[in-house]
Order: structure tokens, then C-alpha cells, then sequence
């Protein structure tokens, strides 16, 4: 597997062999890979052919070389989450080249442009149409290849800025809706064997979540409970977990993959970092 940011997590296996996956949000440009692109070298790694579906046509296709260069099988897919008949045709074109669709990982976000005081409304709706909009119209194209399928998993890619006040604006708000459209696809698409849940990251270091250099990188290794930096790698083997047959009687569960930064309280997390050490108390 590609070794970049993050390190080197070799993830060949058979678990998804025989499967296809469409990944959104999942192109690439060099080797920090953000979420949608570990995603999909991971599910490509484990024997899925991997649709790479991006707004960026090169980002895409950097990404498809990644994941030939590692041995799988992958399609650049590129189109706009917020037209229907490109999102549409981008699902069927998957479906008609690996065969199937049994996978699809709704990773594709755009953060916005602050708080609610600040943002437009051309912004608000903006964020809508691709975080939350976006994700249903994907969804919705691939469930009838799904069910001829037999069934198979969606997951939808949340953050804990849904959970917590960041001042994120339109962004935690839409990643809240994401959240509620998890529940009630696995409400309506249970019967079909289709299985719905959702991932919650949390501070991850990527190139969408890189912010304030080293001191912000410190800063996000210490508001978590482990201390320790996430990585794309984190959020991509949740991912695994979710589509492959291990979590086959999961469904409508929110799981988050931020080190137990949402079970803390700010005090708590305050409390441990001016806390003596070990070596300060002996």
C-alpha cells in the first residue's frame, strides 16, 4: 500500500474480493492522502474494484493510478456531486464496468465559509447541496445496483463537528443532517439487505484538516483521550470494517474514530493537559 503522511499500513487481503465500491470525495494529488483516497486504496487493497469518484477529473485519476500502481483495480470518475444526471450516470458507469455495486462511501465534503453569523446563503446552500444533497443523490443512484447485488453497505462519512460547537457553521450543521439520513436510509433499505451507517471523525491530520502547523498538529494530539495524531488511515480502516461482511448485522450505527474526543468534557481534556507527569509526581 502507498506509504505517505500517516505511514505505511499495509492493508492487502481478500475481504471485499469479488465486490465493487464507488468512494466519493476520493481523489488525490501526491501522496498525503485525505480520507476518500486511504479509503479507496484500502477497499481497492482488499480486493474491490473501486470506483474513485471526484469533482476534480486529474485528482480522481491520481488517485486511480495509486491504487493500479498497488495491484488493484480502479475507475476515475469524475463528476459533480450537486448535478443529478452526472452523479447518476457516474454510479451506472461503475456499475456496468466492475459488473456490480456493492459498496459506496459517502466521503465527499466541503467545509464552507464560516460561522452562522458570517456565512451567505449562497454558502449555506452550497455546503447543503454536497454534503448532505450530494450524499442522498449517490445513495439513491446506487441502491437499485445494490439490491441486484443482494444487498450491501453504505457509509456515510459524518465528523464530530456535528456533535460539538467548532463554529463550523454550515458544515456541522449538514454533517448533522448527514447523520439523521444514515438512520433513515437504514430504516427504509433495511428489507432490501441494504446496511446504512455512519463514521464521525474527529481531528484528523489531512490535508483537509491540516491547520496551525506543528503547534496545531500538538494541539489535536492532546484534546483527544489516547493523546495520539488520527490519520486518513484511521478513518479508512473504520470504512473497511463498515462495507466488509464483519458488520454484517450493523446497521444505523454513528460510530465515532476521534480517540474519545467526544466522551470527554473540555475540563476533563484541560484538566489532563496541565496535569503533572509521572516523573513530575515521583
Amino acid at each position: 500500500m502507498v506509504t505517505g503522511t500517516g505511514g505505511h499500513l499495509d492493508g492487502h487481503g481478500t475481504r471485499l474480493t469479488g465486490t465493487a465500491a464507488l468512494v466519493t470525495g476520493a481523489g488525490s494529488a501526491g501522496d498525503f492522502l485525505g480520507t476518500g483516497a486511504a479509503t479507496a486504496l484500502l477497499l481497492a487493497a482488499q480486493g474491490a474494484a473501486v470506483g474513485v469518484l471526484d469533482a476534480d477529473a486529474a485528482r480522481a485519476e491520481h488517485t486511480r493510478t495509486l491504487i493500479e500502481k498497488d495491484g488493484g483495480r480502479a475507475f476515475a470518475l469524475p463528476a459533480d456531486l450537486t448535478d443529478e444526471a452526472a452523479v447518476g450516470a457516474a454510479v451506472d458507469e461503475l456499475a456496468a464496468r466492475a459488473g456490480r455495486l456493492d459498496i459506496v462511501v459517502n466521503n465527499a465534503g466541503i467545509s464552507g465559509e464560516g460561522g452562522i453569523s458570517t456565512v451567505t446563503r449562497a454558502g449555506w446552500d452550497r455546503v447543503f447541496a454536497v454534503n448532505v444533497t450530494g450524499a442522498m443523490l449517490v445513495a439513491r443512484a446506487a441502491r437499485p445496483h445494490l439490491v441486484r447485488a443482494g444487498g450491501g453497505s453504505v457509509v456515510n462519512v459524518s465528523s464530530i463537528a456535528a456533535l460539538r460547537g467548532f463554529g463550523s457553521g454550515a458544515y456541522g450543521a449538514s454533517k448533522g443532517a448527514l447523520q439523521s439520513l444514515t438512520t433513515d436510509l437504514a430504516h427504509d433499505w433495511g428489507p432490501d439487505g441494504i446496511r446504512v451507517n455512519c463514521l464521525v471523525p474527529g481531528h484528523l491530520f489531512t490535508p483537509m484538516g491540516d491547520h496551525g502547523g506543528e503547534p496545531g498538529r500538538e494541539l489535536r494530539r492532546r484534546a483527544n483521550l489516547l493523546g495520539t495524531e488520527g490519520t486518513a488511515w484511521d478513518l479508512a480502516w473504520a470504512a473497511l470494517f463498515l462495507a466488509g461482511p464483519e458488520s454484517r448485522w450493523i446497521t444505523g450505527a454513528v460510530l465515532p474514530v476521534d480517540a474519545g474526543t467526544t466522551t470527554a468534557t473540555v475540563l476533563g481534556l484541560l484538566s489532563r493537559m496541565t496535569a503533572p507527569t509521572d516523573g513530575e509526581l515521583a
